[in-house]
């Protein structure tokens, strides 16, 4: 029901208000008489138009709430409808729609059950309900009180749990995302892997440099032993050494903090047509051609085809209203 109102802002809630005046206004009609239609109409109105136009839904039911007791009639069935135009209200109105919305859905409530109380004499009854004592006047006003606050804030929640479960999970866009984000992620882990690769031969490097330092070294104390004027450029040497394994280090503390092994397979020119459906589903219409017989490629060549495409659909989804056309083509040519 809930993806019919939200696919038809009219029709739904026109069906389900007539089939309200039906159950409710015959009810209402059969318990206190004809008096009870015009709060009957106030609420049967406020779900015919709690989808398309919520201003005019919440001060419909606002009115219709308080209605029965401006006319000295007692608490309608017809009331209820408040709370179920509230649910929907939840689901599809905007933040300040939904906050104003159950603020005075609460609050004429519980204006209208206090009016009910105040004006119902000791020893007075409604619906069979007796109020033999003032007490009990106290006893039925908090249980009231209580239970308008309830009922209201649960219709309130499940209007947004539904509309999050119909809209967000478990959706094709819903999917889209996810695709998006694996695909995000599946780039930084190959970034990573690449500056691992990185980070390993500037360890191989230094530990040369390091070794070719110490040799430089032991071969200096030797020399300096037996003519004690070549320790400035041995020393010049060892300096010079130092200072490359230096900067080398320097190099690899920018790489350091990486994974020691791969998480996911690199992305490649497999995995495209998954971001492809992905930014479909955003509302782009990505066209793919494949010209001539694809090349057998490394892995590192088809993360850079792959990132190329991906940093290009980024860009246009974030420059382009949707519905823009993306046309992608692949032509191979030669050998690889």
């Amino acid at each position: 029901m809930f993806l019919w109102i939200r696919d038809q802002k009219w029709l739904p809630t026109i069906y389900l208000s007539l089939i309200a005046l039906l159950v409710f206004g015959v009810s209402d009609f059969l318990l206190q008489g004809p008096d009870t239609l015009i709060a009957t109409l106030l609420l049967v109105g406020s779900v015919a138009f709690s989808r398309p136009l919520p201003w005019l839904s919440i001060a419909l039911f606002s009115a219709g709430i308080l209605t029965p007791q401006y006319l000295h009639l007692d608490p309608q069935l017809s009331q209820l409808l408040a709370t179920f135009s509230l649910l929907v209200l939840a689901a599809y109105g905007t933040k300040l729609q939904r906050r104003i919305g159950y603020a005075l859905n609460v609050a004429v409530g519980i204006t209208s059950f206090v009016w009910l109380i105040i004006t119902l004499p000791v020893g007075g009854s409604f619906y069979g309900i007796e109020l033999p004592t003032l007490e009990s006047k106290y006893v039925i006003f908090t249980a009231g009180f209580v239970a308008m606050i309830a009922v209201n804030a649960n219709a309130w929640f499940f209007g947004r749990l539904l509309i999050t479960r119909i809209t967000h999970v478990g959706t094709d866009f819903d999917r889209a995302i996810l695709e998006r984000e694996i695909a995000t992620t599946q780039l930084s882990l190959a970034e990573q892997d690449r500056r691992f690769e990185i980070a390993r031969d500037v360890n191989d490097l230094l530990l040369e440099q390091v070794s070719a330092t110490l040799t430089s070294a032991e071969a200096g104390m030797y020399a300096a032993k037996s003519d004690p004027s070549v320790a400035p450029r041995i020393l010049e040497n060892i300096f010079d050494g130092v200072k490359k394994a230096h900067a080398e280090i320097r190099r690899l503390s920018d790489l350091l903090g990486l994974q020691d092994v791969k998480a996911l397979a690199l992305p490649g020119l497999r995995d495209l047509p998954k971001i492809f459906v992905s930014y479909r589903e955003f509302g782009y219409g990505v066209n793919y051609r494949l010209t001539g017989e694809p090349l057998s490629l490394d892995d590192g060549a088809e993360l850079v085809l792959y990132r190329i495409v991906f940093d290009s659909l980024e860009n246009i989804r974030q420059h382009t209203p949707q519905g823009t056309e993306v046309d992608i083509d692949f032509i191979w040519q030669g050998n690889a």
